[in-house]
């Protein structure tokens, strides 16, 4: 239930459509047969045959267990919850992902991997500071925001230039998720926030990382 609000939440936020993620999902034999042992607890699957993109999105079962367990209509924030949060974090950054790629390749638009990681840690954000206003606690953004993007770790098993490039994505989105903040959901400007989102999703490539980066130094 809560890996298909998250998709159709991303989905309304920026007025696109994507093929089903649960339709998608692949386990971890299905990984492991795919593209070798998942060293992540998330992790999209990417192949190009015959001019078509072949997708499939690995979560293991701690991440699927947890958005198996939080209703995400519940009036009680259960997304953001400290037990739940990081498995249900990860979830949101697979749907991401998942509807990233399938909508760029779509409109046959390149995407880098920077770009992708980038997207995700905005998208994350997003979804559950929207989850927490629904239930009237805006005010808890800020505490939210630096349990995403400031108590962070990164795998051991990333070589020099994956640590930097998840480095980069958790700046530029932290950085934007924190402007979004001050900008829109302090003053309760949801259609603000909405009309914004949907702008820097449109962007691309080096646009996009550069219109972020403006706003991380503001």
């Amino acid at each position: 239930m809560t890996i298909s609000f998250f998709q159709e939440e991303i989905e309304a936020i920026y007025g696109v459509r994507a093929p089903r993620v649960i339709d998608f999902l692949v386990d971890r034999e299905g990984a492991r047969n795919a593209a070798g042992e998942p060293l992540a607890p998330e992790a999209l699957l990417v192949r190009e045959s015959e001019g078509e993109l072949e997708l499939g999105l690995f979560l293991d079962d701690d991440v699927v267990s947890a958005a198996d367990s939080a209703d995400p209509h519940d009036p009680r924030p259960l997304l953001t919850a400290p037990s739940s949060l990081p498995h249900l974090a990860c979830a949101a950054e697979g749907v991401s992902h998942f509807v990233y790629l399938a909508t760029r390749a779509a409109a046959g638009r390149p995407v880098s991997l920077l770009e992708l990681e980038v997207q995700a840690e905005v998208d994350k954000f997003a979804l559950l500071v929207l989850h927490l206003w629904r239930r009237g606690l805006r005010r808890l953004s800020p505490a939210l925001r630096r349990r995403l993007f400031e108590r962070v770790r990164y795998h051991s098993h990333l070589d020099g230039a994956e640590l930097e490039r998840y480095r980069v994505a958790n700046h530029l989105g932290g950085g934007y998720a924190g402007w979004l903040e001050s900008r829109y959901v302090e003053g309760a400007d949801v259609e603000g926030l909405l009309r914004e989102l949907r702008q820097s999703y449109r962007l691309g490539g080096g646009e996009k990382l550069g219109y972020l980066g403006a706003r991380t130094r503001h």
